[in-house]
């Protein structure tokens, strides 16, 4: 008792994402109180898979679509089903790099590899988990604006 909490910082290449890893014998009031201030900027949404209840980093999640008026979410190698509608989740976490490219679908900008146009004037969007979404054309406007100020340009 009475020790003050390490912080170990590990420059790591190549990783596909950044992680936070508590170790800890109890959590005292010193880590309790580090924990709430992390909860409050890694944010979390609740889903169901096989009827379980899950709780995922929003960070996680590549996209959310909208399915027969429910709404699914994309971690890399999941799929939860959330209460959320889509207007809510970009009401919410626009923040969090979230932006809606179709009528039944929004995409995590963080979780983007690659865009690629098409023939048809749609965007393809490949994602870090190497799925693809197309974009429909109406929503590049917002889209790009979304893009610019997260890589902190002026938007057009």
């Amino acid at each position: 008792m009475g020790l003050m909490m390490k912080l170990i910082k590990t420059k790591e290449e190549y990783l596909d994402e950044n992680y936070l890893e508590l170790h800890y014998d109890e959590i005292d009031s010193e880590t309790v109180g580090v924990l709430e201030r992390l909860r409050s900027a890694l944010k979390y949404i609740e889903g169901t898979l096989d009827e379980k209840k899950l709780t995922v980093p929003i960070a996680d999640m590549f996209y959310f679509e909208t399915v027969d008026r429910k709404t699914f979410g994309y971690t890399r190698d999941t799929c939860i089903e959330v209460k959320e509608t889509l207007q809510g989740i970009i009401d919410e976490y626009t923040d969090a790099g979230f932006v809606r490219i179709s009528k039944s679908s929004i995409v995590n900008l963080y979780k983007i590899k690659k865009l690629q146009g098409d023939l048809n004037m749609r965007t393809i969007i490949y994602l870090k988990n190497d799925e693809c979404l197309v974009m429909n054309r109406g929503y590049r406007a917002e889209f790009y604006k979304a893009l610019n100020k997260l890589q902190g340009k002026r938007g057009k």
